[in-house]
C-alpha cells in the first residue's frame, strides 16, 4: 500500500546543529557498548533511524556534550520502547508494570545511582538496561536539579502508564477510542521537552511550569508532535497488527480506508501546529514578562524557542529517517523488534 502523507507547514524554521555526524557516531557506540542492539537487524535498525539527526534537528543549539546525552536518552528510550510495543512483553500488562516500576527506581531526584535490585522483574533486560540507565543518569545529574529529575521520572512514568495501558488492551484485543487514544498518547514527549532544559542549563521555575498556558503550550507541541509521528508510523504498525496509532484508531472507529484517516489525522496536526504556533508567539504575555527580571526572560525565550525547533525539527526528520520503514523485514514478518 503506498499512502500519500497530507502537507504539514511549521511556521518555524528546520536548523540543525553542527555536531549531528558526532552524535550520530556516539549515540551508536552507546547502544552497542551496553547491547542495546543485540544482532544487525537491530544495529541496522538503530542506524537508519537517524537518532542523532533528529536530536540535532530539535536542540540545534545544544552543546556538543548535552547533545550527545540527550541523544542517547532517546536512543535507550525508543529501544526500550520498541520492546514494549514490538515483543511479548508488550501483551503481558502485569509483568510490563513490574518491569517499568523497576526502571522508575533507577532514577532517584537525589540523582544517585542506586545498588543493583536482589532479584530484578526482568534479570535480561535488567541486565542490559540498568547498567545504560545508570550511565545516562550519572550523566544527567550535574546538569540538572533534585525538582528537575523528580519531573523528569515522573513524565517517564505517566509514559509508561501509558505502555501498560497499551499492553492491556493488546491483551484483550481492545481498540480504543479517537478520545481515549488521544488522552493517553499524549504523555509520551514530555521527557525530551525536559531536555530541552539541560541544553540550554536552564530549568524552567515550578511556578511558570505549572501554569495553565504553559502547560497547553506543552499539550499543542506534544499532539502535533505524537500524531505527526502516528501519520508516518501508521502502514507499519498495521502491518505489526498495533492499534495504537491515531490513523488506525481513527479508521477503526469511523470504518473508512485507511488514506481517508491519514488526511483526517493530517488536517487534525495541522490544527495542533497552528495552536502551538499561537500560543508560542503570545506566551509569557506582558503582564507574567513584567513579572521576570531581565535573566528570566531570556532564559524562557530561550526555551520556547526550543519547543520551536522540536515541532520543526521532529517534521524535517521525519522525512529523513527510515524509522518507520514498513518494508523492514521483521515488519513483513510481523515478528517486530528482536527481544532481549
Amino acid at each position: 500500500m503506498t499512502l500519500s502523507m497530507p502537507p504539514l507547514r511549521s511556521d518555524f524554521p528546520a536548523r540543525i546543529s553542527p555536531f549531528t555526524d558526532s552524535v550520530e557516531q556516539s549515540t551508536r557506540a552507546f547502544v552497542d557498548r551496553f547491547g542495546l542492539v543485540p544482532d544487525q537487524a537491530s544495529r541496522d535498525h538503530h542506524a537508519r533511524s537517524l537518532l542523532g539527526t533528529l536530536m540535532s534537528r530539535a536542540y540545534p543549539d545544544s552543546g556538543e556534550r548535552e547533545l550527545a546525552l540527550v541523544t542517547d536518552w532517546i536512543s535507550c528510550m525508543l529501544v526500550l520502547d520498541d520492546q514494549f510495543d514490538e515483543t511479548q512483553l508488550g501483551q503481558d500488562p502485569d509483568r510490563l508494570r513490574r518491569v517499568c516500576d523497576e526502571v522508575l527506581g533507577w532514577l532517584p531526584a537525589d540523582g544517585t545511582v542506586p545498588e543493583r535490585p536482589p532479584a530484578p522483574v526482568e534479570a535480561s533486560l535488567s541486565r542490559v538496561f540498568r547498567p545504560a540507565y545508570a550511565d545516562l543518569w550519572r550523566r544527567t545529574a550535574p546538569y540538572t536539579s533534585a525538582t528537575w529529575r523528580a519531573r523528569f521520572a515522573g513524565h517517564i512514568g505517566a509514559f509508561f502508564d501509558t505502555c501498560v495501558w497499551e499492553a492491556r488492551n493488546r491483551l484483550t484485543g481492545r481498540v480504543p477510542s479517537v478520545a481515549e487514544y488521544i488522552d493517553h498518547r499524549g504523555r509520551a514527549l514530555m521527557p525530551y521537552l525536559d531536555l530541552i532544559e539541560v541544553t540550554t542549563h536552564a530549568e524552567v521555575p515550578e511556578e511558570i511550569y505549572r501554569l495553565p498556558e504553559f502547560t497547553e503550550m506543552n499539550q499543542a507541541l506534544s499532539d502535533a508532535d505524537l500524531w505527526t509521528n502516528d501519520l508516518f508510523s501508521c502502514e507499519k504498525e498495521a502491518l505489526l497488527g498495533d492499534p495504537h496509532n491515531l490513523v488506525l484508531v481513527h479508521r477503526h472507529e469511523h470504518g473508512c480506508d485507511l488514506q481517508t484517516s491519514v488526511d483526517a489525522v493530517g488536517a487534525m496536526v495541522q490544527e495542533r501546529f497552528d495552536r502551538f504556533t499561537e500560543l508560542s508567539r503570545s506566551f509569557p504575555g506582558p503582564v507574567l514578562a513584567a513579572d521576570l527580571s531581565p535573566a528570566g526572560r531570556a532564559s524562557l525565550s530561550h526555551h520556547i524557542e526550543g519547543l520551536r525547533s522540536w515541532l520543526s525539527g521532529q517534521l524535517q526528520w521525519r522525512y529523513e529517517t527510515g524509522r518507520f520503514d514498513p518494508t523492514r523485514p521483521e515488519v513483513v514478518s510481523a515478528t517486530g523488534s528482536t527481544p532481549l
